[in-house]
């Protein structure tokens, strides 16, 4: 039997990460355990998942004494897992919830095929139901500044199909691929982290493939020209000129050049046009700090996904 270890990365998630957990017990998928890592909450909010879940025994609770980003927070978790015997290891980001049978679906998936490393559910809007976000992606070097969902699979094929990669919301990890190809890069620290850790598993001759069967509801997706913050804003601009020259060949510049500075470009003139000079700011530090190939965090206290 499968035993699998479910990731979730707290940030002051409150309720949301209560809801989080609740659609992992529901699943009622046996030998299955939950590592509720928090990344440096609020005091307030660090006592609230002491008293819910540090007594629960389908809960391992790891507090954290320092934010380390999606990367580094889930790094934790991942570690945490395979030491207590995990199979396979599935992140799920505090912002999404699992819908009825997707564990299973996802863990039936990775088990049908050794040479499989990842796999992602269909991926839903949870204000929007019938809004689909994604079935996985044409993920490809020379794409990395194409939107996201212009990528993304529409005609999906039951049980699992291959895709280029899948939205870090919620990705099933198998022990064999995590051991081979390694856990995120944590001087990314938050934003493309999946995207880097997709490229570098396909590299290992590890698939990828979407379960369309397991569907998750993530109320959490922004985009380059959507839902900013400055810190967000900042790290995206950042790491993605250092993931783009990590992965891209010279060919791939052909199509990778004039898009990423369309999308620079496009992003600080509607930015600017909404009056948001701080994000206008934001997307220039980071630009530049990608560009000089800086990484780790930002700021003491930064987005946890």
């Amino acid at each position: 039997m499968t035993r699998v270890a479910v990731v979730v990365l707290n940030w002051n998630g409150g309720t949301q990460t209560d809801a989080c957990i609740e659609s992992i017990r529901a699943q009622g998928t046996p030998n299955t355990v939950i590592v509720l890592v928090d990344n440096h909450s609020a005091a307030a909010a660090r006592e609230a998942l002491h008293r819910r879940y540090g007594g629960a025994p389908d809960v391992q609770l790891y507090v954290l004494d320092d934010n380390r980003g999606y990367a580094g927070g889930n790094n934790v978790g991942i570690r945490v897992a395979l030491a207590t015997g995990a199979d396979a290891v599935l992140i799920l980001t505090q912002d999404a919830t699992l819908g009825t049978g997707a564990l299973q679906a996802m863990v039936d998936a990775a088990a049908a095929d050794g040479r499989i490393g990842i796999v992602g559910p269909m991926v839903v809007d949870a204000r929007d139901p019938q809004q689909v976000l994604s079935t996985g992606e044409r993920l490809h070097p020379a794409l990395l500044c194409v939107p996201r969902t212009l990528l993304r699979h529409r005609r999906t094929r039951p049980p699992a199909f291959p895709v280029g990669g899948v939205l870090g919301c919620a990705m099933l990890l198998t022990r064999r691929c995590l051991e081979t190809a390694g856990v995120f890069d944590e001087d990314l620290f938050a934003y493309y982290e999946e995207v880097d850790l997709c490229l570098r598993v396909r590299r290992h001759g590890f698939a990828i493939v979407c379960a369309p069967q397991a569907v998750v509801a993530h109320d959490g997706l922004r985009g380059f020209l959507r839902g900013f913050t400055t810190l967000s804003a900042e790290l995206k601009a950042r790491n993605l000129p250092r993931v783009m020259r990590r992965w891209a060949a010279p060919i791939d510049w052909l199509i990778l050049a004039p898009t990423y500075v369309l999308l620079l470009v496009g992003s600080v003139v509607l930015y600017a046009l909404r009056g948001r000079m701080d994000i206008v700011g934001a997307l220039a530090r980071g630009t530049v700090a990608g560009l000089r190939r800086r990484g780790g965090p930002l700021h003491a206290a930064a987005p946890a996904s």
